[in-house]
C-alpha cells in the first residue's frame, strides 16, 4: 500500500516556518532547561500522590566482592516505601544542539534538514563502519589493550576481545545526548546515551590527556562520595573488556572504540543524580587519557553488559531490568523521553507487540533481534531464508541501535529492497553518490503529495510498519530530492538505524529478554 508525504511536509513547514531551520537561541535554551528537569517518577500514584522529584535515599554501603549489600539497601528502600521507581532522562538529538555537542567547534551548526541529512548519514556509515571494526577485533581475537602492564601485575591484565565498541572517532557519532551529574556536590556532563555499548564514563582530572568538552572535566577529588574500585574486590573490575593495572589507587581500565576513539583511567563509584533523584554506588570510568570524543563529556552505555547503566541499577534493585525510549521525528526540536525502570512497560499504552532477544554469546552486549521478512507496498520479498541468521561464530543477524541514524540491510535483502521499491516510483532517479546512498530521485512539484510505499519489517512476533517518513527523507540543498534511508551492508551484521524506529515506542523488556514496538507519535 502507498501513503503520501503530505501530513510529513506539512510538520516540517510548521517547525521551521517554511524557513531554514535555525537552532539554538530561546529554544535550545529551552531544551537545556528541560535536561536540567529530569525526573524521577513514581509508579502507582494515586490522584492524591505527590509525583514530584525527590531523592533515593539509600544507605552508604560498602561492596563484598558485588552487588548483595546495595541490592539489599535499595530493597529496603522499596519495601519502607511501598513504591517503585522509575528514573527518566530526555534526549536530545545532537545535531539540533550542537552547543551541547561541540561547544569549541569553528563548524557552523547545520541550518536547513537537508544540511542536518548530508551529516547523519556521514555518522551513520562512520558508526557502521565501527561496529565492524570492533567485530572483526573480536573475531580475531584481540585485546583492546595497547600498553604494557608491569610483571607483577600481570594476573590481573585481561585480553578479552572489544564487544562494544561501535562509537568512532573520525565523526564523533552517537546521536542522543543527555545530561546527568555525578558526585557529591554534583557535577554534571553531557554524553551520548549509546545501546550499543556498556560503559559509563566521563573524563576526569587530573587530565594527562584529555579532548576538549563542554565544561569542565570531572574532579574526583572534589567528590566526598568518589571511591575508587579495587582489584578482586568487586565484579565491574573482572567485566572490564581490559584491566591495565592494580595499583593502590584501584582497578585501571582501557576502553577503545571501533573508530579509533579510547578512554583509560580508573574504575571507581560515586552518586550518580537524574535531577533530583541520586542513587549511591554507581561504578563508572573516571578517564585520565581520552582521545576521540571533542565537544562530549562521555558516555552513558545502555548495551546488555554488566557496566551498563541499566545493568547496574538493576542489578543494585534500584529499578527493574527495563527501559523504553519514543524518538521524535529527525526534523523535530523537541525532546525525546528515556525511563528507566517498570514504568517503561507499565505505561506503555496496549498493543505494544513483543519479538524475542536473540542472544549472541560472541557479542553480548548489542540487541539482536529475529527478522523473518520484509515486505514493501504489502509484498513480501523474496531472498536466502539464511540472510538474516546469526552463524557459529557470531556473525551474522541483526542489532537494534540508537545510534546507527538510517537501516543497513545484508546485501541479498537489500537488493530486493531496492527492486521493489524502484518498481513502486514514477519520480526519475538521480545519482545517490552526493548524499551517500544508493535510491535517490526527484519527486517536483509533487513535493506536497508524493506517493510512495510503506514498509514492513516481520519480526518475530512483531510487525513493525515503516511509513513514508520514516523510510524517505528529503536530502537536496536546492531540489526536491528525496533518498530512501537505507544503505547495504558489504559486511556481515544488519542495522536497525533510528530514523526507521522514530515516532515508535520501543520498550526494552530486559527481565523477560524481549523488546517491544508500538506505533505513536513521540512529541
Amino acid at each position: 500500500m502507498a501513503r503520501n508525504l503530505h501530513a510529513f511536509v506539512n510538520r516540517i513547514s510548521a517547525a521551521h516556518g517554511g524557513r531554514k531551520l535555525q537552532y539554538g537561541g530561546v529554544a535550545a535554551k529551552l531544551q537545556l532547561l528541560i535536561l536540567q528537569l529530569v525526573t524521577l517518577l513514581v509508579v502507582g500514584c494515586g490522584s492524591g500522590c505527590d509525583a514530584t522529584a525527590h531523592e533515593i535515599s539509600m544507605p552508604e554501603v560498602q561492596f563484598d566482592g558485588g552487588f548483595a549489600l546495595l541490592r539489599r539497601a535499595a530493597m529496603e528502600q522499596v519495601v519502607q516505601t511501598g513504591e517503585s521507581q522509575v528514573l527518566r532522562l530526555e534526549l536530545l538529538r545532537r545535531d539540533i544542539y550542537p552547543s551541547l555537542a561541540n561547544s569549541t567547534s569553528t563548524t557552523a551548526p547545520p541550518e536547513s534538514l537537508a544540511e542536518r541529512f548530508l551529516e547523519i548519514v556521514k555518522r551513520s556509515h562512520a558508526r557502521r563502519d565501527a561496529i565492524a571494526r570492533s567485530m572483526q577485533l573480536a573475531a580475531n581475537g584481540q585485546s583492546s589493550a595497547k600498553g604494557a602492564v608491569d610483571a607483577e601485575l600481570a594476573p590481573h591484565k585481561r585480553a578479552k576481545p572489544s564487544l562494544s565498541i561501535p562509537v568512532s572517532e573520525d565523526d564523533n557519532e552517537g546521536e542522543f545526548l543527555t545530561q546527568i551529574a555525578l558526585g557529591t556536590p554534583k557535577q554534571s556532563f553531557t554524553a551520548i546515551v549509546d545501546t550499543g555499548s556498556d560503559l559509563v564514563w566521563t573524563q576526569c582530572l587530573p587530565c594527562e590527556s584529555c579532548f576538549p568538552q563542554t565544561g569542565p572535566e570531572f574532579n574526583p577529588a572534589k567528590s566526598s562520595t568518589y571511591k575508587p574500585i579495587k582489584c578482586g574486590l568487586h565484579n565491574l573490575c573482572e567485566d572490564l573488556p581490559e584491566i591495565t593495572g592494580c595499583p593502590t589507587a584501584g582497578c585501571q581500565y582501557l576502553y577503545e572504540y571501533g573508530g579509533g576513539g579510547s578512554t583509560s583511567g580508573n574504575l571507581a563509584t560515586d552518586t550518580v543524580t537524574f535531577g533530583n533523584a541520586s542513587v549511591p554506588s554507581l561504578g563508572f570510568g573516571c578517564g585520565h587519557n581520552n582521545t576521540g570524543f571533542a565537544g562530549l563529556d562521555g558516555i552513558v552505555g545502555l548495551g546488555q553488559g554488566p557496566l551498563s547503566l541499566i545493568s547496574q541499577l538493576s542489578n543494585a534493585g534500584v529499578i527493574s531490568k527495563r527501559f523504553s525510549y519514543c524518538l521524535v521525528s529527525y526534523s523535530s526540536q523537541n525532546s525525546s523521553p528515556l525511563l528507566l525502570g517498570d514504568l517503561a512497560v507499565t505505561s506503555a499504552p496496549p498493543g505494544v507487540a513483543y519479538t524475542p532477544i536473540q542472544a549472541n554469546p560472541v557479542y553480548p552486549t548489542y540487541y539482536y533481534l529475529h527478522l523473518d521478512g520484509i515486505s514493501v507496498a504489502g509484498i513480501r520479498l523474496k531472498y536466502p531464508p539464511a540472510t538474516f541468521a546469526i552463524d557459529s561464530s557470531g556473525n551474522g543477524g541483526l542489532i537494534l541501535d540508537s545510534g546507527t541514524t538510517i537501516t543497513y540491510l545484508a546485501t541479498d535483502a537489500y537488493n530486493a529492497v531496492l527492486e521493489a521499491v524502484k518498481a513502486k516510483l514514477t519520480y526519475p532517479l538521480v545519482s545517490g553518490i552526493p548524499y551517500g546512498l544508493d535510491l535517490c530521485f526527484d519527486i517536483g512539484t509533487a513535493i506536497n503529495n508524493p506517493i510512495l510505499p510503506e514498509m514492513v519489517f516481520h519480526f518475530t512476533n512483531a510487525d513493525v510498519v515503516l511509513p513514508i517518513e520514516n523510510l524517505f527523507l528529503l536530502a537536496d540543498l536546492t531540489g526536491p530530492i528525496v533518498c530512501l534511508a537505507m544503505a547495504g551492508n558489504f559486511l556481515s551484521i544488519s542495522i536497525f538505524g533510528n530514523i526507521q524506529q522514530q515516532n515508535n515506542l520501543v520498550v526494552f523488556d530486559l527481565e523477560n529478554l524481549q523488546i517491544g514496538f508500538k506505533s505513536i507519535t513521540c512529541g
